[in-house]
């Protein structure tokens, strides 16, 4: 095995592992800082959740699914989520590998919305002089118009749950 093929067999190993405390994490939110954070970041709160169950599923895009029922309402909510190990120094990482049009297809997503992101992700080339990164633009770097548009779709897309 050359040094390419056991550094990526190793950060799939620790990907896994990545995984399993998650899934640890997840089931003992009654007493796991971490896992009460994130559950509050998910708009969960605290006090109406009665049971946490997580769980690891292979062979899907999601690696973990949890699975969270409120006390008094009989409902059973599911998350379904992504694990990713922070592979490098400035902790960038990869969450999804489809092209923009993919999403746009799946959503109907807005010409102007389709160009941001794909200046975003570097399928289209930035259009301003001297970007960061010469392949694609950060989000600071479109212009305002552009960030509120973007900032607005999401918004408006973005899926929230209330118990």
């Amino acid at each position: 095995m050359n040094e390419k093929q056991t550094l990526g067999s190793n950060t799939a190993k620790n990907g896994f592992k990545n995984e399993d405390d998650i899934v640890l994490k997840f089931n003992n939110w009654k007493v796991d800082l971490d896992a009460q954070a994130w559950l509050t970041i998910m708009k969960y709160n605290l006090k109406d959740i009665q049971f946490v169950e997580a769980i690891k599923i292979s062979g899907y895009k999601t690696d973990v699914q949890v699975q969270v029922n409120i006390k008094l309402k009989k409902a059973l909510d599911v998350q379904n989520l992504q694990v990713k190990l922070v592979s490098n120094p400035k902790g960038f990482n990869q969450i999804d590998k489809r092209w923009v049009d993919k999403y746009h297809e799946m959503w109907e997503i807005p010409k102007n919305v389709i160009s941001i992101f794909k200046r975003y992700t570097g399928e289209e080339i930035p259009n301003i002089k001297n970007p960061s990164d010469k392949r694609r633009m950060f989000a600071n770097e479109f212009s305002k118009l552009e960030q509120t548009i973007i900032l607005k779709w999401l918004k408006k897309n973005q899926v929230t749950y209330s118990f």
